[in-house]
Parts: C-alpha cells; sequence; structure tokens
C-alpha cells in the first residue's frame, strides 16, 4: 500500500513539474503546448519521407546509367566482332573520286 502511495506522489510530481514547465515556456497559449509535438513529428516525418524518395531516385537514375553504358559497350562489342578487320597499309594508295 506505501508503494502505491509513493509511485502516485512520484509521478504527480513529475506531472507537475512538467505542467510547470511547459506554463514557462509557452505561458498561457495551450494551443501551443498540444501542436508543439505532433507538428514537430509531422515535419520530421515529411523530411524523412523527402530523404527515402530522393535515396530511390538517385538510385534509379544511377541504375539507369549504368544499363545504359551496359547496352552502349555491348552494341561497341557487337560492331566490332561483325566488322570485318582491316588492317592498315601506310603503302596502300589512296583513291581520291570526284573532282
Amino acid at each position: 500500500m506505501a508503494t502505491e502511495f509513493d509511485s502516485q506522489l512520484i509521478e504527480s510530481v513529475a506531472v507537475r513539474r512538467s505542467r510547470l514547465a511547459d506554463a514557462l515556456l509557452y505561458a498561457d497559449n495551450p494551443t501551443e503546448r498540444r501542436w508543439r509535438g505532433t507538428a514537430r513529428l509531422f515535419l520530421f516525418s515529411i523530411v524523412a519521407a523527402a530523404l527515402v524518395a530522393a535515396i530511390c531516385v538517385a538510385v534509379a537514375f544511377v541504375g539507369s546509367l549504368l544499363s545504359d553504358q551496359r547496352r552502349e559497350q555491348e552494341q561497341r562489342e557487337r560492331q566490332s566482332a561483325s566488322a570485318p578487320a582491316r588492317t592498315a597499309d601506310p603503302y596502300a594508295p589512296i583513291h581520291r573520286t570526284g573532282v
């Protein structure tokens, strides 16, 4: 029974200190007290969502760049494999057409 009274007393002192601190910080404006914690949590969640979205966009962008580079490299390899091998002969005559 005594421990219940002690825990109730400690809890009531904690609540009173919290109320006094809120009254000191926010004076007579209970609306600010009520919305301040909720607004802060809401802003933190918006920032977190923006950060997650930015990371997703960055990962998609880098993945797209890498796949484009891989495609271009494969295309160059196919072109080099299908093109006939030319050896540069420095003594070959140069054929000009036209004028």
